[in-house]
């Protein structure tokens, strides 16, 4: 029997643009070393405690996984001390200075790669998708280098439908359709500006900078997904063909982790969740997260907040960034919402970060409101809860059209515009932005979801079945696993 010592040492990088890019990257290495394969997981020190906490959660028994944490010149670039993650930056203006730090970063961890020697020396290196200096230093050692994007396989087929067509580049408006016709019969039409970020004018990252992402994306090795073959109706294996490049599906990478909250380790607001949970009846209660990064503009929030609050649903309303709300928007949600997790409340609101992965598969949960995020989407689909789509940027507006054309287990609120965020640095409508969507738009989406919605939750059933044992001895994501450990020995 092979030993892990005989096994490839992976060495895993994940992009510190927040933690949805953090966590699902520290999950494949819990996998990986599950299958005995030694690994190092290297970021910041401000996030290698998310880390380290999730590693010790995975492997209790101590298995051969470490965690290394290397300097981030935040001060160096202008930035406040501690703005190791990109949604950490209190401001847009400071997001070129985060791109500068992070390419020093990657220097260092360069560095530090070059001085492995023996067990430790890399045998390969997995990168989040903007660490575009690892390929120059596998290259260097000799080992191969393979992506982590952090979305799905229907969304990266998309895309590089997109960069082979040039479909972008003929569009008379943002108005327009664009059709992205890679998995007939299921059609996948998208606005011009609701195109991935490759696609649409340059954002605050600087131009250029996707150009360089894009080659990156081309010349790697492979791509690891956190998905798994079942899910997106052969989007790997068509994408693998396009690409001309392997494609790993080795997900859903959050089961590698019990559903459950650590007592010893949860946060006061993580344990008022699950108490509140606790008290509410089953499929009762609309869970509502938009990410950490998505900002929604303050008459936007209003209006949603008037619908969560007067419909008829115990809402779990998590929500990123509450301190920095216009003062009026601040008193309405003290007086119409509950923070403290009171048994009896209706709309309890969390303030930060909240055990998504343990709340979904609680079983008062009957909905999910998402901005369809790929994280959030596949944690969605491995608890099994339909959801309402509220894409805001990025690729989620294709996983909306995954969620409810393809898949079927979702309801569209019916959002047309990307939504401003940090990356968009004011370009997008910023404070000054009105609602698209009133409060009964929402209260309508949410009773398709949770009073007709008996069909999408027969297929999100499904889905999560299949997804239980695909990391499984023989399920594809084990078997992809394997592959992974093995395709360069």
């Amino acid at each position: 029997m092979e030993t892990a010592t005989s096994k490839p040492h992976f060495v895993l990088v994940p992009w510190i643009g927040g933690i949805s890019h953090i966590l699902p990257m520290t999950d494949i290495g819990c996998l990986l070393a599950s299958h005995g394969a030694p690994v190092t997981i290297i970021t910041t020190p401000v996030n290698t405690p998310f880390v380290q906490s999730r590693v010790d959660r995975a492997t209790p028994n101590g298995s051969e996984i470490a965690v290394t944490a290397v300097p981030f010149p935040a001060a160096e670039a202008g930035l406040p001390e501690g703005c190791e993650r990109l949604d950490l930056i209190p401001s847009p203006a400071m997001v070129p200075g985060f791109f500068s730090a992070s390419r020093k970063f990657g220097e260092a961890v360069a560095r530090h790669c070059r001085r492995q020697d023996g067990p430790r020396r890399p045998s390969c290196i997995i990168a989040g998708m903007c660490h575009t200096w690892a390929l120059g230093v596998a290259r260097e050692l000799g080992v191969p280098c393979y992506i982590f994007h952090g979305f799905g396989a229907f969304a990266l087929l998309c895309i590089e439908y997109l960069f082979k067509h040039r479909r972008h580049e003929v569009l008379a408006s943002a108005d327009e359709l664009v059709d992205i016709p890679v998995l007939p019969p299921f059609e996948c039409k998208v606005l011009g500006r609701q195109m991935p970020p490759h696609f649409l004018p340059s954002t605050s990252m600087g131009s250029g900078w996707m150009q360089e992402v894009r080659e990156f994306d081309m010349a790697v090795d492979g791509i690891v997904v956190n998905s798994f073959e079942e899910l997106e109706h052969g989007s790997a294996a068509l994408l693998a063909a396009g690409a001309g490049k392997k494609v790993f599906a080795v997900g859903p990478v959050s089961l590698c982790h019990e559903p459950i909250l650590d007592p010893q380790a949860a946060s006061d607001d993580a344990k008022r969740c699950m108490t509140w949970l606790d008290a509410k009846e089953a499929k009762s209660v609309v869970y509502v997260s938009f990410g950490s990064i998505g900002r929604m503009p303050a008459p936007q929030l209003m209006q949603l907040g008037m619908a969560l609050v007067s419909c008829p649903w115990s809402v779990l309303w998590v929500l990123n960034s509450a301190d920095t709300l216009p003062g009026d928007v601040q008193d309405w949600l003290h007086q119409n919402t509950d923070a403290d997790g009171v048994a009896h409340s209706k709309c309890h609101v969390v303030r930060g970060w909240a055990p998504q992965v343990a709340i979904l598969d609680h079983p008062a949960v009957g909905g999910f409101m998402t901005h369809c995020g790929w994280g959030s989407t596949l944690e969605g689909v491995a608890a099994g809860v339909p959801m309402v789509t509220w894409p805001f940027f990025a690729e989620q507006f294709i996983n909306e059209r995954l969620i409810v054309d393809v898949l079927g287990i979702g309801v569209s609120i019916g959002v047309t515009k990307p939504t401003e965020n940090v990356l968009t640095a004011g370009k997008l409508g910023g404070a000054e932005a009105k609602a698209e969507i009133g409060a009964e738009q929402v209260k309508k989406a949410l009773e398709r979801l949770m009073d007709e919605g008996e069909h999408l939750r027969r297929k999100a059933q499904e889905l999560k079945e299949k997804a239980r044992v695909v990391l499984e001895e023989g399920g594809s994501s084990y078997m992809n696993l394997e592959k992974l450990i093995h395709s360069f020995v």
